[in-house]
């Protein structure tokens, strides 16, 4: 004789380990509260699946769901993954970065290929000379600039001290280029870099870093989205186009409205007959035109 023991089910409590964000008893799936419009290219399905009503969804939808959906729970993971990754890069931060650079109107290299360009361009004057006029054009062979003329020109130049310039900046007058030159012991190419490098110096005290918080600390996925659906801007397609076409980027940032001037008002300016008191004509001040409009 057997007996028989049945197995007794125990239910699951929601501070059970068992219990996981894919759990859809628990979290509920997010569904589009918009109006979709179906066509004969994408058929409304009568059955939809989980997978199907959630690509309805849109971005601002997902991004403030609650923490009782499953995208909810998602966003909270990755708010905490970004943050502390965020504290990762304070607390190590990179002390400098050569891809990180504010100036770079005149570097060196453009400075060596002026200079190079105007040696070649002197030995190819030379040689024109030399085909039409034949010996007689080698009492020119002089007016062919060397390497001596590189490094002359080179010595009228000097780089721009702050770390994040690459600019080069004339320290004589008389340079290829007839830039204004500064003084022969100046550091940096304007006062901005002079300032800035102050600012960098004072950085690296405080964080232990050269380079702006920005640079090194990556921003959440939240901030980014609220800073496009705060600035992002729709246009017509034919202006996109014609920007395309035109090879300039789109702002996504809103550009402030021009404070519009107001118009001073014209005063009256009257003639009156001193022995009548009898005003002769009215017209407008000239002294209250404005010639700005």
């Amino acid at each position: 004789m057997t007996n028989t023991v049945a197995a007794k089910t125990t239910k699951k409590r929601k501070t059970d380990l068992t219990y996981t964000i894919y759990d859809t008893k628990r979290y509920k799936i997010l569904k589009p509260i918009h109006k979709v419009q179906y066509s004969a290219d994408f058929p409304k399905v009568k059955k939809p699946s989980e997978f199907e009503v959630y690509a309805n969804v849109t971005d601002a939808q997902l991004r403030k769901a609650s923490t009782k959906t499953l995208e909810g729970q998602a966003n909270e993971l990755l708010r905490r993954m970004e943050q502390e990754e965020q504290e990762r890069a304070r607390l190590f931060p990179p002390v400098y970065d050569r891809a990180y650079v504010e100036r770079a109107k005149f570097t060196i290299t453009d400075l060596y290929n002026d200079i190079v360009s105007i040696m070649e361009w002197s030995a190819v004057c030379f040689l024109i000379r030399f085909t039409i006029f034949g010996v007689d054009a080698l009492s020119t062979y002089d007016q062919v600039c060397q390497w001596d003329y590189y490094r002359a020109e080179r010595k009228k130049w000097r780089k721009c001290r702050y770390k994040f310039c690459l600019n080069m900046f004339a320290i004589e007058r008389d340079n290829f280029r007839g830039q204004r030159p500064k003084r022969s012991d100046s550091r940096y190419c304007c006062d901005q870099c002079r300032k800035a490098n102050f600012e960098a110096t004072d950085r690296y005290k405080k964080y232990g870093s050269y380079l702006p918080v920005y640079w090194y600390v990556p921003q959440t996925a939240d901030h980014i989205d609220k800073y496009y659906e705060s600035h992002e801007q729709a246009q017509p397609l034919y202006k996109i186009d014609r920007k395309n076409a035109e090879g300039k980027a789109q702002a996504i940032v809103k550009k402030q409205p021009k404070k519009r001037v107001e118009k001073p008002e014209f005063k009256p300016f009257l003639t009156v007959n001193i022995a009548t008191g009898k005003v002769d004509y009215p017209s407008e001040n000239p002294l209250y035109k404005y010639e700005g409009h």
